[in-house]
C-alpha cells in the first residue's frame, strides 16, 4: 500500500471540504442578469459572484425570494452572495423592484 505524505494527505482533505461547492459568475449589464439560466446539481452548496457593470437597469440588487435574500450591488464592484444548499427544483432571482426579467438557477 502506497503512503500519501502529509502534502498529499492535506490536499486531499482540501478538496474534500469543497466538494459540492460551486461559485458560479453573474453580470448585470444592460442586459439585465447574465446568465439568466444556472444549471447546478443538487446538493450544490452555491454562491453566487455578482458584478453590477451597467447603471442603466434597475438592477441595483438581487433578490431570491426561496432563499430570503437581498442583496445591494454596487456598481463595478464584485459580491460573493451565500445562496446555499439546493434541493431539485427551480429557484428565481431577480431585482428587487420585479420589473425586469431576472434568472433562474435549475437544480437538476
Amino acid at each position: 500500500m502506497k503512503k500519501l505524505g502529509i502534502i498529499a494527505l492535506s490536499t486531499l482533505l482540501s478538496a474534500a471540504a469543497f466538494a459540492g461547492k460551486e461559485t458560479v459568475e453573474l453580470k448585470v449589464t444592460d442586459e439585465g442578469y447574465e446568465p439568466k439560466a444556472i444549471n447546478v446539481a443538487p446538493g450544490t452548496d452555491l454562491t453566487l459572484k455578482i458584478t453590477r457593470t451597467s447603471d442603466a437597469t434597475c438592477a441595483t440588487e438581487i433578490v431570491v425570494p426561496d432563499k430570503k435574500i437581498n442583496t445591494k450591488l454596487p456598481l463595478n464592484k464584485t459580491v460573493f452572495v451565500h445562496v446555499g444548499k439546493l434541493e431539485q427544483g427551480e429557484v428565481r432571482f431577480g431585482c428587487g423592484m420585479n420589473l425586469m426579467e431576472g434568472g433562474k438557477i435549475y437544480v437538476k
